[in-house]
């Protein structure tokens, strides 16, 4: 009886197994695009969501509040795949490998629009770089004649005029480099408790108060402070001083 129970409340709540599950392709709407290759899909039938990479297509970063990105570059790729599928029906198919990685539930996918291949269009206007990802290779010529075809023309990160100057890649090994260097300084300054005359960081926020400051004591109280002896300590470690 209690097997029963279970087995119902999985299938109203889309929680069972998936419609998608060791199917090659399958139909699903987009609920949200995160950046020119990164989108989040709705497969048909479930309540479900899952995150995919679009195959052979690596995109500009978009910036965030954040976050620095690759500007104007990420919010043009992720405004034309945005404006492309956002909240409609697309077809899904996978290639040989799914998995993008181990710690990682995203997959990776071909995203079609009626005859349309959003990997192949996203190319062909210039708004990513073509990245082969062996064994997914199915649609490798098509992807390589877009990209020629988006250099000819000088489209997008391709225009003479404002080029992108660095590969997403190497971009987000630089940013990556950059936080590991600040996550080092920050370990350094950082005193491991609270003392008299002090300053408090948010880890989230990145900003740092004063003793006297209008959130010291309740920063001092938060899962989130870091405690620093001097606000130019505070300063180098990557925090701003709040306004007050």
């Amino acid at each position: 009886m209690n097997a029963m129970r279970v087995s119902l409340c999985l299938a109203l709540f889309g929680m069972g197994t998936s419609a998608f599950a060791g199917e090659r392709e399958f139909s699903a709407e987009v609920v949200k695009v995160h950046d020119g290759n990164s989108i989040r899909v709705r497969p048909q039938g479930t309540r479900q969501t899952i995150e995919l990479r679009l195959i052979g297509v690596d995109a500009p970063r978009k910036a965030t509040r954040d976050t620095t990105g690759q500007e104007p570059w990420g919010t043009a790729a992720q405004q034309f795949l945005s404006l492309a599928v956002t909240r409609k029906q697309v077809r899904i198919e996978f290639d040989v490998l799914e998995t993008v990685s181990s710690d990682s539930t995203a997959k990776w996918a071909y995203v079609w629009l009626g005859e349309r291949l959003l990997n192949e269009e996203l190319l062909a206007a210039g708004h990513g770089v073509l990245v082969t990802n062996p064994p997914n290779v199915q649609y490798v010529d098509r992807l390589r004649v877009a990209q020629k075809v988006a250099r000819e023309k000088q489209l997008g990160i391709w225009d003479a005029n404002e080029p992108l100057t660095e590969s997403p890649s190497a971009f987000r090994a630089t940013q990556q480099q950059a936080v590991e260097s600040q996550q080092s300084t920050q370990q350094q300054l950082a005193i491991p408790a609270w003392v008299e005359g002090c300053v408090i960081g948010n880890r989230k926020s990145k900003v740092f108060h004063k003793p006297g400051g209008r959130y010291y004591e309740s920063t001092k109280m938060s899962a989130n402070a870091i405690f620093f002896k001097t606000a130019d300590d505070a300063i180098q470690a990557g925090y701003k001083p709040a306004s007050r």
